[in-house]
């Protein structure tokens, strides 16, 4: 399973801002929220346009991600087309289609500074589960310790 048009789009077709994760495609079946920034906004306006140009369903359980063949693309395809995406782009290194979440879990973190809140965006049941994304940069730790006395 995945994203249906209804997770993200009204009827009217005017984009959420808040997602429901259904327990069905969410991680351990843990139902969550998602909150879309203002730019996702502005895309997921335009990817309408774009899928109703293209004759694709627009009804609340069609799927939101299709192939050629007007079917719900798979898992599987998604990170095949990201590695592909990356060796086209000259990428000199490969990364995990994981790799997107860990960093949107870090950069919440780094914005923020709040583990918390990038425990809740993570949706991970332990905030032990999230400090691994709390990982400071080398330019964080030479300001944080160039200011220490000895």
């Amino acid at each position: 399973m995945g994203l249906n048009v209804g997770d993200v789009y009204f009827p009217d077709g005017r984009p959420r801002t808040r997602i429901r994760l259904r327990a069905d495609i969410a991680k351990g079946g843990r139902v969550g929220d998602v909150f879309l920034p203002e730019a996702l906004v502005r895309k997921l306006e335009a990817f309408w346009a774009y899928k109703l140009s293209r004759g694709e369903r627009l009804d609340p359980p069609s799927p939101l991600f299709c192939n050629q063949g007007r079917r719900r693309i798979s898992c599987r395809r998604v990170q095949v087309v990201f590695r592909a995406w990356q060796v086209i782009a000259a990428f000199g290194r490969l990364y995990p289609f994981h790799g997107l979440r860990h960093t949107a879990v870090t950069n919440v973190y780094r914005a923020s500074r709040d583990l918390f809140l990038a425990q809740r965006f993570a949706r991970h049941a332990s905030p032990l589960t999230t400090t691994i994304y709390t990982h400071p940069s080398d330019q964080e730790m030479f300001e944080r310790l160039s200011g220490m006395e000895c």
